[in-house]
């Protein structure tokens, strides 16, 4: 258990709308900073990032609160 693990540098590649949901992909969620709720000042919510699941279903990471940030400090 771990409580931060580093992330591979992630490409962006602007695509259309999607008309389906994708399967077999978790729709994580990037944050600027560890205090997810933001403050009138300082939003801290960014995008949702499609990941790709492995073996495990999304209720697997949602339950752990798995999200990504762009800093680690507040």
């Amino acid at each position: 258990m771990e409580l931060y693990v580093p992330m591979p540098v992630i490409h962006f590649k602007p695509i259309s709308k999607r008309v389906k949901p994708q399967q077999n992909v978790y729709e994580c969620p990037c944050y600027y900073y560890p205090i997810r709720k933001g403050t009138v000042e300082r939003d801290s919510y960014m995008m949702k990032i499609d990941l790709k699941l492995g073996d495990s279903p999304p209720e697997h990471w949602i339950k752990r609160g798995t999200a990504l940030l762009m800093s680690t400090g507040s």
